[in-house]
């Protein structure tokens, strides 16, 4: 299963790839702002693409001594610079776009609905591939390749109205179009690689319900210093302190064992670290000052 979704994702890099070049060569010798634009919307995808593929090698390999989470981070990174470059690509496209919706030039219809058909019929293909995987890094390209589709058929559309009608100002309005959707992918790619970079808890993860899940296990008296962060897209941690009566050590254990899975199942939680602390020993409760504290 794992050895075939590799192969599925690097013909589809290869191949969406080739369509990048296709409609950046297509757009400058057809003279299509509108297919030049949907060559920066397949680069984006090329690199999610790219970034789902290195994730799944990237977590393959050990964590050593100095990284000991492993190189899921680098993800990131790319995801960030990505997004920031996409951004550049943007405002350029809005440019060059303003300028010729005033002086629209001429256009070669008939070599821009060819080479958005062929984008058309590649990026469907793809999606048909990576569709139906739960791996949130396959789905998110998924997502992207979806998009360029759609960014593709829009392209024949204002080749096929360019062809019929000979009004060439479709082509700078379409670029528009595509460009907005660049800056949205882009700043998705931004906000959700700031989130991780500086540790926000994940968007489908609230401290307050993970406590109330964990309290209703047998043994937790309280749950408290609750933190929850990414290393990556994909993967999500949390360190905890978990109160408990007065147990034998073998007792955490299975503790352990069921935090664990309920974190695992419920919130898609892989790494846990759990600190126990016995609530008949306990000084205070938790949100209670001692009596030192009182004094001061």
């Amino acid at each position: 299963m794992e050895e075939n979704l590799n192969n599925n994702l690097k013909l589809a890099i290869i191949l969406t790839s080739i369509i990048f070049f296709m409609e950046l060569i297509g757009g400058v010798l057809s003279n299509s702002l509108a297919l030049l634009s949907d060559s920066a919307h397949v680069f984006m995808d090329v690199v999610a693409l790219l970034l789902s593929y290195g994730a799944i090698k990237i977590s393959a390999r050990p964590s050593n001594s100095s990284m000991t989470f492993g190189y899921h981070r680098f993800e990131i990174f790319a995801s960030l610079i990505n997004g920031v470059t996409i951004i550049g690509i943007g405002f350029f496209i809005f440019y060059e776009a303003y300028g010729r919706i005033f002086d629209p030039p001429e256009v070669k219809g008939a070599e821009v609905l060819v080479i958005a058909t062929i984008g058309l019929i590649v990026n469907s293909w793809a999606a048909l591939k990576l569709h139906g995987h739960s791996d949130l890094n396959i789905k998110s390209a998924y997502l992207h390749v979806i998009g360029d589709a759609l960014a593709s058929v829009a392209v024949i559309a204002g080749a096929v109205i360019i062809l019929l009608t000979g009004n060439n100002i479709v082509d700078p309005i379409l670029s528009i179009f595509i460009a907005v959707m660049l800056f949205y992918g882009a700043f998705r790619l931004i906000i959700g690689s700031m989130r991780i970079l500086l540790e926000f808890a994940p968007k489908h993860i609230d401290a307050d319900t993970l406590s109330r899940e964990l309290m209703v296990l047998d043994g937790v008296k309280g749950v408290h210093d609750i933190h929850i962060w990414s290393i990556c897209s994909n993967i999500h941690a949390m360190s905890a302190h978990i109160l408990v009566d007065r147990i034998h050590v073998q007792q955490t254990e299975v503790l352990i064992s069921e935090i664990s899975k309920k974190v695992s199942d419920r919130f898609n939680i892989m790494h846990t670290t759990l600190q126990f602390e016995c609530a008949e020993c306990a000084p205070v409760e938790i949100g209670h000052k001692t009596h030192h504290q009182e004094e001061n």
